[in-house]
């Protein structure tokens, strides 16, 4: 026999989970009682509950792998749901041990410590999978359950509640290593598809965060169709943006209107099927291991369920049936991007910025966006070169996770440079947890734009109501220098990018955290080159929106 605590701690130990963001309290203290002899796993403990879930978030993107965070119920649940969302949405795989209230009480709503009518409702939002574990008796089957939906399918977070009174109690069962559900692949879709690909004279290829594990697939089958390949936000990397069929997103658009196979790997594609327009000239493919996203809008998908890696490799096979002769289109794109490059030329600040980052990160150096004006620029002009280098909330866009999600993503990629990108606006929600860098001595390098405002919001707020019509968007910050060395950390200023190379530099050499303050202007808005028009007709209404 062992207790619910010791069978939990197997659970992170058989997900390879060697590091828990947590924040202990009295509903779990029996688990962290346990803890103290697991000398395997980490507790990195965290200012706010919200700081260990997004760290647990950014670890995971990282990685690919597992992480996982602990916090008590009610406030702590809740401090945590923001993260949840944000990985629900940004494909990470999160494991949230939910501490709960007695299991005696449960569903009484007698305001005892920590009481929510029904916590599992609100979980149950923004995760794939939620148990909950009432004694010992049912523990092994309820945790093997959710171990089993954190490896299967689409990464999403799960999360499991264990009462206070749970923890202690004993166990008869055990576990096994998780076991992911498989489908069994479509030969039929997958040589559909192939005469479909290899009849294309115009194809083009968008990548999500769901390709990550496929680049050299993608590769091989966007030199196969000699296939332009972009993408929106979360498939960065994927292709080394040196490559010459890769392409920025405003490129993608104007290869889009007269693409006639357009190839969606590991991607919702929601962007530029609502956005930029469909009609019966246009076949789309969709290879995602969701079975959700195989025809969500409609359309007449042509969807394959599978893993990315898996269905490429299917596909280039049954490709070998429809070869033929392609003529390069090499320099069509150089020109393209050149195109580009031209009418950019007015976002200075941020191009020289982002080929600053560029020249001191390493090729596999990561940046993490907050929601900020460098992190949108970094969308459109940074040099991506390799997978999991670029980490976001993704759709949630969720301003403030920053800071702490690259907190995490330092302590899952440890060997590696990790830059965070943030915003004056955004940077306060979580840069307590600088606190935590420097308690666990994390080499995380911050990178702060101060411009005194939410500039997002006051932007559109002077271009669609007038410049004497801003509200509630100017900042009063406090001293950032001071600020990041009242932490203890190294804190640089860097008022001009030649100021930059030098800050970045001393701080990716730097064994413990770092923040680097920089001013910033008024800059160029980026959102005219995402928000592009629809540029093709639409036969077919989507059914549902993504």
């Amino acid at each position: 026999m062992t207790t619910v605590a010791e069978l939990t701690i197997d659970a992170l130990r058989r997900l390879g989970v060697d590091t828990l963001y947590c924040l202990p309290g009295i509903q779990n203290d029996d688990f962290f009682d346990a803890l103290v002899d697991a000398r395997d796993i980490r507790p990195i403990v965290t200012r706010h509950e919200q700081g260990a879930a997004y760290m647990a978030m950014g670890h995971s993107q990282v990685t690919g792998a597992a992480s996982a965070f602990c916090v008590v119920p009610g406030p702590g649940m809740l401090n945590s749901t923001a993260a949840l969302n944000s990985a629900y949405w940004a494909g990470a795989s999160v494991l949230g041990l939910i501490g709960a209230i007695p299991t005696f009480l449960a569903g009484k709503n007698i305001g005892t410590l920590h009481d929510l009518p029904d916590p599992g409702a609100i979980l149950r939002q923004v995760t794939k999978h939620t148990g909950y574990v009432s004694n010992g008796g049912e523990a092994a089957e309820e945790i093997q359950g959710t171990l089993d939906a954190l490896v299967t399918g689409r990464p999403r977070p799960v999360t499991v509640e264990i009462p206070s009174d749970a923890w202690s109690g004993d166990v008869d069962g055990r576990l096994s290593d998780p076991v992911a559900a498989t489908s069994q692949l479509d030969t039929a879709v997958v040589d559909r598809i192939a005469a479909v690909a290899g009849s294309a004279v115009r194809p083009l290829i968008v990548v999500g965060a769901g390709a990550y594990g496929a680049s050299r697939q993608v590769v091989e089958l966007a030199e196969t169709l000699e296939a332009p390949v972009f993408t929106r936000r979360q498939g960065h990397g994927v292709i080394d943006a040196r490559h010459r069929l890769w392409v920025p997103l405003t490129v993608g658009h104007v290869l889009w209107a007269d693409a006639d196979v357009v190839i969606g790997v590991g991607t919702r594609m929601e962007f530029p099927l609502l956005n930029w327009g469909t009609d019966d000239d246009l076949s789309v493919v969709q290879i995602n291991i969701d079975a959700d996203e195989l025809d969500r809008h409609g359309i007449g998908t042509i969807g394959l369920h599978a893993d990315a890696a898996q269905g490429l490799a299917a596909i280039l096979e049954a490709l070998g049936d429809h070869s033929r002769t392609r003529p390069d289109r090499t320099d069509e794109l150089i020109a393209l991007r050149a195109s580009f490059d031209e009418k950019t030329s007015h976002f200075h600040l941020q191009k020289t910025t982002m080929r600053a980052i560029r020249d001191v990160l390493p090729d596999d150096g990561v940046i993490v966006e907050d929601v900020t004006q460098m992190g949108f620029a970094a969308h459109l002009f940074f040099e991506f070169r390799h997978p999991r280098t670029f980490l976001t909330s993704g759709p949630a866009g969720t301003l403030g996770a920053g800071v702490a999600q690259a907190i995490g993503a330092q302590v899952g990629a440890a060997d590696r440079s990790v830059l965070g990108v943030i915003g004056d606006g955004g940077f306060l929600f979580t840069a307590s947890e600088l606190a935590t860098a420097v308690q666990h001595d994390v080499p995380v390098t911050i990178l702060l734009h101060d411009n005194g405002a939410y500039g997002n919001v006051k932007r559109i707020q002077e271009e669609r109501f007038g410049p004497d019509r801003t509200i509630a968007s100017t900042l009063r910050n406090p001293d950032f220098v001071k600020f990041g060395e009242s932490f203890g950390l190294q804190t640089l200023r860097a008022d001009t990018v030649d100021d930059l190379r030098p800050a970045l530099e001393t701080g990716f050499g730097h064994p413990g955290p770092t923040l680097i303050v920089s001013p910033l202007g008024d800059v160029p808005s980026p959102w005219p080159l995402m928000r592009l028009p629809r540029v093709r007709g639409r036969s077919r209404k989507p059914t549902t929106a993504a």
